[in-house]
């Protein structure tokens, strides 16, 4: 069993992982490197925001199987992972632009 949140850090990794593995050529340096970090924690709270924006209550602490936490997105027509914000990463820099807060 798992819990919601558990389920979105899993897919969030695995996703990145595997882009990492079909587009780098140092992929342990990577793994150990603080952009690993920093790059998890923005899928993970890109998705979450995402959701957060289309549902009011969503309970992070939902538990089930993988199979039924992925049927839990289908069924509640959550927003699922979206590849482009890999593309953010490593295509467009996104994360390598300083940020200028207001």
């Amino acid at each position: 069993m798992m819990t919601l949140n558990e389920y979105i850090i899993s897919v969030a990794e695995h996703s990145l992982i595997s882009y990492v593995e079909d587009f780098k050529e140092e992929e342990a340096k990577y793994y150990d490197s603080e952009d690993y970090e920093i790059h998890l924690t923005y899928l993970i709270e890109t998705w979450k925001n995402w959701i957060d924006e289309d549902f009011d209550k969503i309970d992070y602490n939902h538990q089930g199987t993988f199979e039924e936490l992925y049927n839990y997105f289908v069924d509640t027509a959550l927003p699922v992972f979206n590849n482009e914000w890999l593309e953010d990463i490593f295509e467009r820099h996104i994360l390598d632009t300083p940020v200028y807060l207001k």
